[in-house]
């Protein structure tokens, strides 16, 4: 039995050593919930969020724009590779697809940087 406990003492000391971290990893949870907003709410917190609650639904309206996006860039390269395979394949039509794959990706990229931005003026304004 006592070699069992010494097995799990380091458990509280890790803990311990991590907290920190943890607690700022929770700091830094999104909290999203409830609708997305519309376009002119999202117009209106770009031209005037101030608080960290403004801030925190622009980064969360962001990662779910970017999750759009990225739903999008799988879907063109799905249909790229259905091209492909296709007796219908003709070049440009996978071309097409490429780019509005990589686009999308490029759209996902941009809207996770904004969100990151929202979520960081968010822990600024508190």
């Amino acid at each position: 039995m006592n070699s069992n406990l010494k097995k799990f003492a380091f458990v509280p000391v890790l803990l311990m050593a991590f907290a920190p971290s943890l607690a700022s990893a929770q700091d830094m949870k999104m909290d999203c919930h409830g609708k997305k907003p519309s376009k002119t709410e999202v117009n209106a917190l770009i031209v005037g969020a101030k608080t960290a609650e403004d801030h925190q639904k622009l980064a969360c309206y962001f990662r779910a724009e970017a999750r759009d996006e990225a739903a999008k860039a799988k879907y063109h390269d799905e249909m790229a590779k259905l091209y492909e395979s296709s007796s219908n394949a003709k070049h440009d039509m996978i071309d097409h697809c490429k780019q509005f794959a990589d686009d999308a990706r490029k759209a996902a990229e941009s809207d996770n940087q904004l969100a990151a931005e929202h979520q960081k003026m968010a822990g600024q304004a508190k």
